[in-house]
């Protein structure tokens, strides 16, 4: 008779021969034995398929889906469909977890008001760098059980592989990554968090995050076109599109409404610094576009952020038009705006009135 797992591992995998066997001893090795292992070889071009059936034949907990490449949410989601675990996690195939982490970590799901189980997470270099941010992004801010506020949310890591989830929740409301996106982790936690109640808290690093120069997201490729690019600098709007489409169909509005404005702003300016300058306006365009898909202006009729895009008046948002300055503007120059003349000093920003 087969027993059902407790906990699926899904473990996306592209071109990670060199890191592989260490993520793989790290999960076959848990003192929790009553897992499966749900490998999702996307498109591999290198070693990783013989490492994954050489592994497979020491252990038969390990499933493999070999697919053409589609990218991180692709494979995450194949992984999903196939899970039959009560719990399920996730690992990047370049990365490896304590031992015990599963055991020490399922144990707080005996409380019914759990949703989530958060362990901490250790930055491993593999070249030498600095980045102390990350340091401070993956710090716990709270320990124990915590109910999920927005103010909570707001304060915690979005990545997915430091958690475990309740695939009861994930299949109820069909939540999923954004195919073909970079970003992904952003939209999933969101979904996820909005629809549950709490959390625990563990300050415990179980997880082991790989730092290196090349890794699983710069190698992935997304398919199609939006606004007939290739790359993936409007990823973030695109992203907040996608998790907007989640709350509008589950009637999330009134929960997510206190931060949506700041979420929004922040993804809107991520994604205007990343693209070109003289592509900029696709941003700005692409938030009208929003707005206007979800009618966010009705929500949030005395907001000048959702106003000036509404009206496309995007000179009326603060910062905007230093995205489009050049260098020596920036320095040293005189903005025309609409109803303000911007000057720009050191990069110090003066707005003057205009004369009525």
């Amino acid at each position: 008779m087969n027993i059902s797992p407790i906990l699926s591992i899904i473990v996306p995998v592209y071109n990670t021969e060199k890191y592989l066997i260490k993520c793989l001893d790290s999960l076959i090795n848990q003192t929790i034995k009553n897992i499966e292992i749900i490998c999702i070889n996307d498109g591999s071009t290198d070693d990783s398929q013989s490492i994954l059936e050489r592994y497979q034949k020491i252990d038969k907990r390990i499933k493999i889906i070999s697919k053409i490449n589609g990218g991180l949410s692709s494979a995450r989601n194949i992984g999903i469909e196939h899970a039959k675990g009560q719990y399920i996690a996730f690992v990047d195939s370049d990365d490896f977890i304590e031992l015990n982490t599963y055991e020490g970590s399922l144990s707080h799901f005996d409380n019914p008001k759990v949703d989530l189980v958060y362990f901490s997470t250790h930055l491993v270099y593999e070249v030498n760098v600095d980045r102390i941010q990350d340091e401070q992004y993956f710090e716990h801010k709270h320990h124990g059980l915590v109910s999920l506020s927005h103010d909570i949310m707001t304060k915690m890591d979005v990545c997915t592989w430091n958690k475990i989830y309740k695939l009861s929740i994930i299949k109820k409301y069909k939540i999923r990554f954004p195919d073909g996106l970079w970003y992904e982790d952003n939209p999933f936690f969101w979904s996820y968090a909005l629809v549950s109640d709490s959390a625990f808290f563990m300050n415990d690093k179980f997880y082991h995050y790989l730092i290196r120069s090349s890794s699983i997201m710069s190698q992935y490729k997304r398919k199609g076109k939006i606004y007939h690019r290739t790359s993936h600098e409007l990823d973030p709007l695109l992203c907040f599109e996608y998790l907007l489409d989640f709350v509008f169909k589950w009637d999330l509005l009134e929960k997510f409404k206190p931060v949506l404005i700041d979420l929004f702003q922040n993804k809107m300016f991520n994604t205007l610094k990343y693209l070109p300058k003289n592509e900029r306006i696709l941003a700005l365009n692409k938030s009208t576009e929003i707005v206007v898909k979800f009618n966010l202006k009705s929500y949030f009729s005395d907001d000048s952020f959702i106003t000036s895009l509404f009206n496309e008046k995007y000179h009326n948002i603060s910062n905007v038009n230093l995205y489009f300055l050049s260098k020596k503007q920036r320095f040293l120059g005189i903005w025309d705006a609409d109803k303000y003349y911007i000057i720009c000093f050191l990069g110090i920003k003066i707005k003057i009135r205009k004369p009525k």
